[in-house]
């Protein structure tokens, strides 16, 4: 086993100011740090692409660092539609206590889930919904 922590998951974005207003206003995270025009010969090997320029936003919040990329250089492709079933389809998931609550204050923020929550197994509430570029966020209620 590897020793150490998880420090954070990163998201590649396509519009790093929407994705960011997104986590902060509506899901209620905190810009940690903003570092624009990041480039360099170890930032090219560490992503293994060549001439890297880009943009890190760190976000935290629900005890989670999100760091969201844009890449100014390369650019990235267009991602294609992807189900949840799909290999390599991340999804994370925010823990909280009144599950019912923060649906319908996301609903009402324009937020479209999959569905309303559903009760998994005893104790157990969950629902998805995706942010505003498809990254797939899931809710859950332990208790």
């Amino acid at each position: 086993m590897v020793e150490g922590t998880i420090h954070h998951v990163a998201v590649s974005v396509r519009d790093v100011d929407r994705q960011v207003a997104f986590y902060r206003d509506v899901l209620g995270f905190e810009v940690e740090w903003d570092m624009d025009h990041r480039s360099g010969e170890a930032l090219d090997r560490v992503v293994g692409l060549q001439d890297v320029d880009l943009r890190i936003v760190m976000l935290k919040g629900y005890g989670l660092r999100l760091e969201l990329l844009q890449y100014h250089r390369p650019r990235g492709r267009e991602p294609a539609p992807v189900r949840q079933c799909d290999p390599g389809l991340v999804h994370f998931a925010i823990s909280v206590s009144d599950i019912q609550g923060v649906y319908e204050r996301l609903c009402a923020a324009g937020v479209s889930f999959n569905c309303p929550p559903q009760n998994l197994r005893p104790g157990v509430w969950a629902t998805y919904f995706r942010d505003p570029e498809g990254v797939t966020v899931e809710i859950i209620q332990y208790g």
